[in-house]
C-alpha cells in the first residue's frame, strides 16, 4: 500500500522475502548510499550495520600494475578514487555535525538506532516493530526546542517530484513510518523494550502524553554541487493515527488471505525483473505487448 492506498503484489515474492526470509534483496545503490550515511552521522545504520565506504571508480591500468606490484612485495592494493557522491555525502556528514550543534540535536549511543516492540492492540498477538534512528533527543525547530525522533533520509536531489518516494512534493509522501513512530512511543513498555529506561524519564513521558514530541524526516541531498537539507515535520492526531490501525487492518488481512492461498505467484515482469527467486516456475523474463 502507498498512503492506505491498495495496490498490485506478488504474493510469492512478498512471502519469500518479507515474512519467510528465504532470500534477501540485492541492495541497490541507493540502498548502500543510505546506510553510509547513517553510518558516518551517528554510527551504524538499522541491526546495527555499519557500511563504511562505496564502490570507488575504477582503476586505471596503470593503477592496477601498482596495485599488483604492492600484492607482490606483501603490501595492501589501493583503492580506487571516491566518486563524486561519495565526497558529497562525507561533505553532507560534515553539515550534519554542524547543524546539529545548530539545532542541539543530541547524538549519543543510548539514542541512536532505539528498537521498539509494542502490541498493536490488547487482543491481537500482532506485534509492531521499529528502529528510530534518533530519539530521544532536543531539537530547536520554528524557534522553539522540542523533544523529537529523527528519522535521517539521504535522497539525489531534495526538490525532485518525480516518484512515490520524492522529498520535493511532501503531500505524496506516505507516512506510514512516521505514524509508525508516533504509535510506537505512546505505546511501548519497559516489558519489551526494557532498554528504553536509559533514556526514557517522567518528564519525557509526560511530553509523550501531551503529545509534545515530534516526528522529522531530516534529508540530505548529495546530487547537486549545492549541498541542501531540509525537515519535514509529521503530526500526530486522531486522524492519522486512524489511518494507521486501517493500514495495519489491510494488511494483516492480506497476510491472512495469502497465507489461505498458499502465496500465489502474480507474474509480471515488473515484479519478476529483480526478483530473487530465481527458481520460480513463473517467472517472467521479458516484457511483452
Amino acid at each position: 500500500m502507498h498512503n492506505g492506498d491498495e495496490r498490485e503484489v506478488c504474493a510469492r515474492k512478498i512471502g519469500m522475502i518479507d515474512i519467510f526470509k528465504h532470500y534477501q534483496f540485492e541492495q541497490t545503490e541507493s540502498m548502500l548510499k543510505g546506510k553510509f550515511f547513517e553510518t558516518l552521522c551517528i554510527g551504524r545504520s538499522r541491526g546495527g550495520e555499519m557500511t563504511t565506504d562505496l564502490p570507488r571508480k575504477k582503476l586505471t591500468k596503470k593503477q592496477e600494475i601498482e596495485n599488483r606490484v604492492k600484492v607482490s612485495k606483501g603490501g595492501q592494493p589501493s583503492k580506487g578514487e571516491k566518486t563524486i557522491d561519495q565526497i558529497r555525502i562525507e561533505e553532507q556528514k560534515q553539515r550534519f555535525e554542524a547543524l546539529c550543534k545548530k539545532y542541539q540535536v543530541k547524538i549519543m549511543e543510548e539514542n541512536t538506532q532505539v528498537p521498539l516492540a509494542v502490541q498493536w492492540t490488547k487482543n491481537t498477538d500482532v506485534m509492531l516493530t521499529m528502529e528510530l534512528d534518533i530519539f530521544p533527543t532536543t531539537l530547536i525547530l520554528d524557534e522553539e526546542l522540542n523533544v523529537a525522533i529523527i528519522d535521517l533520509k539521504l535522497t539525489a536531489d531534495l526538490h525532485s517530484t518525480y516518484g512515490e518516494y520524492c522529498y520535493g512534493d511532501i503531500h505524496n509522501l506516505d507516512l506510514i513510518q512516521g505514524k509508525m513512530y508516533h504509535y510506537g512511543i505512546r505505546h511501548m513498555d519497559n516489558v519489551l523494550n526494557p532498554h528504553i529506561d536509559v533514556v526514557m524519564t517522567e518528564s519525557l513521558q509526560n511530553m509523550i502524553d501531551d503529545n509534545k514530541v515530534l516526528f522529522v524526516l531530516w534529508v540530505f541531498n548529495y546530487k547537486k554541487a549545492l549541498l541542501e537539507d531540509k525537515f519535514i515535520k509529521i503530526k500526530w492526531d486522531a486522524a492519522k493515527e486512524a489511518e494507521l490501525h486501517e493500514s495495519i487492518r489491510k494488511t494483516v488481512s492480506y497476510i491472512e488471505m495469502y497465507d489461505e492461498m498458499g502465496w500465489p505467484a502474480n507474474p509480471d515482469y515488473h515484479f519478476c525483473k529483480n526478483c530473487p527467486v530465481t527458481e520460480c516456475t513463473d517467472r517472467i523474463t521479458h516484457e511483452s505487448i
